[in-house]
């Protein structure tokens, strides 16, 4: 509670009351949380799942139950995972809502009172006081060494004096900043979505949401081969009836064409590679709340990060040690305890309050052993910072002794006019220290109620980069991914971060740039100079939108991540953005395509890895759907050819239940490539599957039904009967699949076990075996039941298929020159 509580009454319960209902309650407006209904409704609204609705209709109107049901069953698990991804994306986002304290003090009716911190209104007097989370805008009345942390709205890494009825931004305070000392009265000016904090996450609704690259040329693709089958249905329908005479049969014969073509496969692919996907990086603790955005992250050139709490720990750590007789060093966080500082340290910490919120006070007593010490002291007073005060005074009484002193700590500057005696020395070391942007303070010592002070010595601080951030810059390094940095603080700050992680070299040009330098360029110098800017200092929130801006329009795939209020715009901009989910706040997490739910920047490595993986994954898989519809496709064109009728529609959906699984399971199984994090991005004009690939993976699928073929004359010269042919085409279309999709794995495949592929071989095995071996199931297919000498026959092309993949894999290259699939 503040230390002077005031005398005015403050609002009455019946007129907060009125205001309430006028205003609406103090909370920022939320996604719509949609119900698991609603949610299914619009995963089964893509075009793409309605695509799969359409052919499952086709074969319920057809009559083809069977076929139906089985496209169906496929039709729920897509859309299951859909579902599940979604529902439980929105339950990790509500737990992550805990930017704003929920109660807060007022005085009403003249007594102090918590409420919810929904149910303040504009003219209540809020009591403020160390370690409150604000929940509104507010204007200062009174207070009494108050210092708030406005990381989260500014970008600035220190605490900012509070002073009453001051003009400008001293004199208020903001939702969401922490109050880190003092207390005070303030009267709320501002609550919910017009406090800064709502205007800002209310700027975001005009940003049109990016859609993915990859997911606009899978649509297309989608379409143009969907077109493709809809002609090839209707030309072998017109041939086939015109030459038999029988539009009854050639509509069956046009629709199993229809359903070897139709595309469906797609959609499978697309929705559960990146769903499993999200799943897998939910593992490393990134929440994916667009899918999309996996795949985008491997198209990614420039990542733009804030320095506070995103490189940094947002947490003041002492680097710097300089005693008045000379002694000097610079530490880090880990070294041991070093008896030549005790004195100052310990001083330092008799200046400090244990319990504060204070980022300087806390890492004062991180370091200090003074425990034993202030338990035989008793604290006589306490002058905190004020205006023409700028340091802390804190009397000290020995209970043994009762003799008085005062530790001092706070602005060189102001302590060093206080003290008789300045070294030179020390003088110099404050001026490197904070020119290289570090935090000084200076610390003295008074006997009793003497005036004079003696100097103990300067103390720098800087918040610490975290230990994983220079080996993610590495990894972003070598893969040819820029890092800037962006933060609301000062350039020599900023610059002292950027050289610890690697961001900037000595002697390199235009290495900062200033908020202040942006708003004196216009659009044309502006774009001329982003390219070549490592760090960018003093950046208010829309400057941050503006540099995004201009690194897209200069051909720039840019991936944001950010923390607090002032990302929100900037993250929505991103073609992907990415929250902090520890720290960050409501406003970052909503603009956010990916959330890191531990806070470790060095996570984006790993869904930098993950999306590069799931576009070679997603090549690989369509480059094989394109190939393994060749056979098929050709079987289903015999009889329009002459030849007879081989394939039903039923025999296609046993074909996908080979299709479906090989490419949206085994494919997204397959590990990176060990290049994938050593070449350039993509460029963000390449196509998912351009033409070239297209005809690469035909021409494969061409040899597999020149295969097919093969058997198939082979077997009409021995006399085979129609169903023994028909098992032919089958089983050497299903020993193709399996060759194909070894193929499209990529050379030196068999060494890499992918335990997918080997659920699905054992899979293809036993449905053969019952398939050949079981009279019903073989009626039901017009197929032969065969004896057990004919099914090792059978089974001599998948092993001799097997001998020869073994003998690939052992080839002098070992994989070394990797082939990459079409």
């Amino acid at each position: 509670m503040p230390t002077h509580p005031p005398r005015e009454s403050g609002l009455s319960e019946a007129e907060a009351a009125l205001r309430l209902q006028r205003d609406g309650a103090n909370r920022l407006p939320s996604p719509d949380h949609r119900s698991a209904a609603a949610t299914l409704v619009s995963a089964a609204l893509q075009p793409m799942v309605m695509l799969l609705l359409a052919c499952t209709l086709l074969y319920a109107l057809l009559g083809e139950l069977m076929d139906g049901a089985a496209l169906g069953v496929s039709i729920a698990v897509v859309l299951a995972i859909s579902v599940y991804q979604e529902l439980r994306t929105q339950r990790v986002l509500e737990a992550l809502r805990d930017l704003a304290s929920p109660r807060s003090t007022v005085i009403r009716d003249g007594v102090v009172r918590r409420i919810s911190s929904q149910e303040l209104v504009v003219g209540d007097r809020l009591l403020v006081e160390e370690g409150d989370r604000l929940a509104c805008d507010a204007a200062l009345v009174q207070a009494h060494a108050l210092r708030v942390d406005e990381s989260l709205l500014t970008g600035e890494s220190m605490p900012v004096d509070k002073q009453p009825e001051s003009p400008g931004a001293e004199g208020q305070l903001h939702a969401g900043t922490l109050v880190v000392q003092g207390d005070g009265v303030a009267l709320v000016t501002a609550t919910g979505t017009r406090t800064t904090l709502g205007q800002i996450g209310g700027s975001m609704a005009a940003l049109p949401a990016r859609e993915s690259r990859l997911h606009l040329d899978l649509k297309r693709l989608v379409r143009g081969v969907a077109y493709l089958a809809l002609l090839v249905c209707l030309v072998a329908t017109t041939v086939f009836a015109w030459r038999e005479g029988s539009w009854t049969a050639g509509l069956l014969v046009g629709l199993t064409l229809a359903m070897a073509t139709v595309p469906e496969e797609f959609a499978v692919v697309w929705t559960v590679m990146l769903a499993i996907g999200a799943w897998r990086l939910a593992r490393l603790k990134v929440l994916t709340r667009q899918p999309q955005a996996i795949e985008a992250l491997g198209s990614t050139t420039v990542l733009c990060v804030d320095k506070t709490g995103t490189l940094t720990c947002n947490q003041m750590e002492v680097v710097g040690l300089q005693t008045a007789d000379g002694a000097a060093a610079e530490r880090r966080p880990s070294d041991a305890p070093d008896p030549r500082w005790q004195a100052l340290i310990e001083t330092a910490a008799l200046a400090s309050v244990r319990e504060s919120l204070e980022p300087m006070d806390q890492a004062i007593f991180r370091l200090s052993s003074a425990d034993g010490t202030e338990s035989r002291l008793s604290l006589v007073a306490r002058d905190g910072v004020a205006p023409g005060h700028p340091f802390v005074r804190q009397v000290w009484r020995h209970e043994a002794t009762r003799e008085q002193w005062a530790a001092l700590k706070g602005a060189p500057e102001a302590i060093f006019s206080l003290c008789a005696q300045v070294p030179e020395a020390v003088q110099a070391q404050a001026e490197r220290w904070a020119s290289s942007g570090m935090r000084v303070i200076a610390v003295a010592r008074a006997a009793g109620s003497e005036p004079s002070c003696e100097l103990q010595g300067l103390l720098a601080f800087e918040d610490p980069l975290r230990a994983d951030v220079p080996a993610a810059l590495t990894a972003c390094h070598a893969a040819g991914v820029r890092v800037v940095m962006i933060t609301g603080d000062a350039p020599a700050t900023a610059l002292s971060i950027a050289r610890q992680a690697g961001l900037v070299r000595d002697g390199a040009p235009m290495q900062v740039l200033t908020g202040a330098q942006i708003d004196a360029m216009n659009e044309a110098q502006f774009e001329g100079v982003v390219m070549h800017v490592a760090v960018f200092a003093r950046i208010a929130p829309a400057q941050k939108l503006r540099i995004v801006q201009a690194l897209q329009r200069r051909g720039e795939v840019v991936a944001m991540t950010g923390d607090g209020v002032n990302d929100g715009p900037a993250l929505r901009a991103a073609d992907i953005g990415v929250a902090m989910g520890a720290r960050g706040t409501d406003v970052a997490r909503e603009a956010a395509s990916l959330v890191l739910l531990d806070d470790r920047f060095a996570s984006l490595v790993d869904a930098l890895s993950a999306g590069r993986r799931i576009f070679d994954n997603l090549q690989k898989a369509i480059g094989y759907l394109f190939a393994v519809h060749v056979p098929i496709v050709g079987l289903s064109l015999l009889p329009v050819l002459g030849g007879p009728v081989l394939l039903l529609p039923l025999h296609v959906v046993l074909f996908e239940l080979i299709i479906d699984p090989a490419c949206s399971l085994v494919f997204e199984a397959e590990p990176a490539s060990p290049e994938a994090m050593t070449r350039p991005p993509r460029p963000s004009s390449a196509r998912l599957f351009a033409p070239r690939r297209v005809a690469r993976a035909l021409g494969v699928g061409l040899v597999a039904l020149a295969f097919v073929a093969g058997v198939q004359w082979m077997a009409r010269a021995a006399g085979a009967t129609d169903e023994e042919l028909r098992l032919a085409g089958i089983a050497c279309v299903v020993v193709g699949n399996l060759a194909m999709l070894q193929w499209f794995r990529g050379r030196g495949a068999v060494g890499r076990p992918n335990r997918m592929l080997q659920v699905l071989v054992l899979a293809v095995c036993a449905a053969g075996a019952l398939i050949t071996l079981v009279p019903a199931v073989s009626l039901a297919l017009g197929l032969p039941t065969l004896q057990a000498g004919d099914v090792l026959i059978v089974l001599a092309a998948p092993a001799l298929w097997a001998a020869w993949q073994l003998w690939r894999g052992q080839l002098p290259d070992g994989g070394k020159r990797r082939y990459h699939a079409p």
